[in-house]
């Protein structure tokens, strides 16, 4: 196979370096900065204890070059730069390659008409495939903690075997078809986690004003505070899946919940699972550091993603539900504040800014029917 890697991130970087290791695959990752990279990439599996060497067949900042021969292109992008991603690969794709966005919530299904357009095989991921930190850029990464397994949603649904299949093989983690892309879109990842936590952090930050003393580690010293509101959330998402399955058009079991996840009941007992998670050990929080201290850092993806393309997604399932959720318009009108962004102006989306999400309503779709129906073929 020949595989592309868009990103050479956390994520990116550890998919070149282990797909790489196995001799029938030939890998091509795309990075703004390939002179960075050694010849052979440093691949700590943690858990194993073990460590690889690895040669990536071609390193490149070139899109045709990266592109042009893949059977597989994974984009492991943030959500913010998904759609002019897709639009500077797509002359370069073939008919038949399999573009992947890992992970897939985010607003994604709704920028991957051109590649289905182009004869194209689509699939996200309900979360990443594992835990990982790059050591060094262009250098090292640590595979930290693998995940038991990964769903992915294929489109078209027909290739969704063999699809799963090859990403089985590609990274020895058995990938799950999951019979609708809601499941991605209304996963309890990254849009509800982070901002949970950035709120618990932030809540009382005035700019010009607030320094903090330091930088706390970002799941370790999580809180009672963020497992409040992130169980809130997890409830309102279950709320607004069951907005969407009046008709059992849905399979409630391909919707994660946190509890369930965590095997806990309160927040205290979450709080204790995510401070000692292996694979959360040593990340900071979203700061940076100024003359006095620590300021949060704004362009961090923390805040850019998880609040435009990910509580805001959710608000706008919520609006054309008719559904409820103070704790989402409450952390959503906080992180948009936080971001000087106007999307929520007494809890409907119809601020100055709401043109920039990518939200159902902004992709012509405009009452309660056209949403279930557009994830019923999705």
């Amino acid at each position: 196979m020949n595989i592309c890697i868009i990103g050479a991130g956390n994520i990116g970087t550890y998919l070149a370096a282990y797909i790489s290791m196995k001799d029938e695959n030939k890998v091509w990752l795309h990075t703004s900065k390939p002179e960075s990279f050694k010849e052979k990439m440093v691949l700590v599996e943690e858990e194993k204890n073990i460590t690889h060497e690895v040669k990536i067949h071609c390193i490149t900042s070139s899109y045709e070059e990266a592109v042009g021969n893949a059977d597989y292109v994974l984009i492991t992008y943030p959500s913010f730069m998904m759609e002019k991603t897709i639009n500077t690969i797509l002359p370069f794709l073939k008919k038949g390659t399999v573009v992947g966005a890992i992970p897939g919530f985010g607003g994604k299904e709704y920028l991957i008409d051109p590649l289905l357009e182009k004869g194209c095989i689509f699939f996200g991921t309900q979360r990443v495939p594992s835990i990982i930190r790059l050591e060094k850029y262009g250098e090292s990464v640590i595979l930290k903690q693998r995940n038991p397994f990964m769903k992915i949603r294929v489109i078209p649904g027909e290739y969704s075997e063999k699809v799963a299949e090859c990403m089985t093989n590609f990274i020895d983690i058995p990938c799950i078809p999951l019979s609708s892309y809601l499941a991605i879109t209304l996963s309890p990842s990254n849009p509800t986690m982070h901002p949970s936590r950035l709120y618990e952090l932030f809540h009382d930050y005035v700019e010009g004003e607030t320094v903090y003393n330091r930088n706390p580690l970002f799941y370790e010293e999580w809180g009672t505070m963020a497992s409040t509101e992130l169980l809130k959330l997890d409830e309102e998402l279950e709320l607004i899946f069951n907005g969407f399955n009046v008709n059992n058009d849905f399979y409630p079991k391909d919707i994660e919940k946190i509890k369930i996840r965590y095997n806990i009941e309160t927040p205290e007992e979450l709080s204790k699972k995510i401070n000692t998670a292996p694979g959360f050990i040593g990340i900071d929080s979203p700061m940076v550091e100024v003359e006095n201290g620590y300021i949060p850092d704004k362009n961090s993806r923390y805040f850019i993603e998880d609040i435009q393309f990910g509580l805001c997604i959710l608000k706008a399932f919520a609006e054309l539900l008719n559904i409820e959720t103070p704790e989402i318009n409450k952390i959503a009108t906080w992180g948009q504040n936080f971001l000087g962004k106007e999307y929520l102006v007494n809890g409907k989306l119809n601020g100055k800014d709401v043109s920039e999400l990518t939200i159902p309503q902004n992709r012509g779709i405009k009452n309660k029917e056209e949403l279930i129906n557009y994830y019923k073929g999705l």
